[in-house]
């Protein structure tokens, strides 16, 4: 997709905006706070396009990690940003990996929804064979 030096470029773009937003979150205002968490989003975005995020993406055992990641990240957005209307430190980290998260986690959620479901019935095997 794109050359080691435009990667490389992109990498000091998302860390610089991933700088500003860290600094525009220190604001005691709510406006620069919720501006902040965008901007966390669109650095952790920029990265996904680096180096990192070819490498993240190409191990294979970060898919489960991929998924809970997901989970967690949307949970702490939706309770910080929606239900307490205070975007706070939490908030900021998770919309930052929260890009990573859907790329992972959206990959690996049907494996991890097999494997759950994997789980149910041998719990179930094994409360049918408690009965007899």
């Amino acid at each position: 997709m794109f050359g080691i030096g435009a990667r490389f470029g992109l990498l000091l773009i998302a860390a610089a905006v991933l700088f500003a937003a860290h600094r525009t979150h220190k604001s005691s205002k709510k406006s620069a706070k919720n501006v902040a968490v965008v901007m966390s989003f669109l650095a952790g975005l920029a990265f996904l396009a680096t180096f990192v995020g070819d490498w993240m993406q190409s191990a294979s055992w970060l898919g489960g990690l991929g998924v809970a990641a997901l989970i967690v990240c949307a949970c702490i957005i939706a309770v910080d940003w929606f239900i307490d209307k205070k975007p706070d430190k939490p908030a900021f980290w998770a919309a930052f990996a929260l890009g990573f998260a859907i790329v992972l986690g959206a990959a690996n959620i049907d494996q991890a929804g097999r494997q759950i479901q994997d789980g149910g019935r041998e719990v179930t095997s094994q409360l049918s064979q408690m009965g007899k």
